[in-house]
């Protein structure tokens, strides 16, 4: 059964993650509904999106949940974020770098008419925020199953 401390943990986690999603997601949506194929325009809109979209990750999964941890917990969420986050970067990074040999042609055969620099952008975004998570949940394992 979970602790009261623990459902806290995961509701602040849940709303931190879908309301970045909501945010990031929606706005991409309602930038690139306005400025259409126009890449140049949308692009200092899409990153406003995205830093809000980060900074209500932050705002809400650190500072609400950060207090509600005790000391060792605290130690292992910094851990499992420093480790899998750093693999995560050093193995999507050469992965990226792969997929732009030939000028990208893997992602403008995969993506189509929809390849604008903005889903380009999106997809790099998402991938690398996925395998962070991906990353960190490992490490965390790893850790957890390490101190058993």
């Amino acid at each position: 059964m979970l602790s009261r401390r623990h459902v806290a943990f995961i509701r602040s986690v849940a709303v931190a993650v879908i309301g970045a999603i909501t945010i990031w997601f929606g706005a991409a949506a309602v930038i690139l509904a306005v400025f259409g194929r126009h890449a140049p325009a949308a692009a200092p809109w899409l990153a406003l999106a995205k830093f809000a979209s980060l900074a209500w990750a932050a705002a809400v999964g650190w500072m609400i949940s950060w207090p509600l941890l005790d000391e060792m917990e605290q130690e292992t969420r910094k851990f499992s974020w420093f480790i899998g986050s750093t693999a995560a970067i050093l193995l999507t990074a050469p992965i990226m770098l792969l997929w732009l040999v030939n000028g990208g042609a893997f992602l403008a055969q995969l993506l189509g008419a929809r390849g604008t620099p903005g889903a380009y952008f999106a997809l790099g975004w998402i991938g690398l925020v996925f395998a962070q998570i991906l990353g960190s949940l490992v490490a965390r394992a790893g850790r957890w199953a390490m101190k058993r």
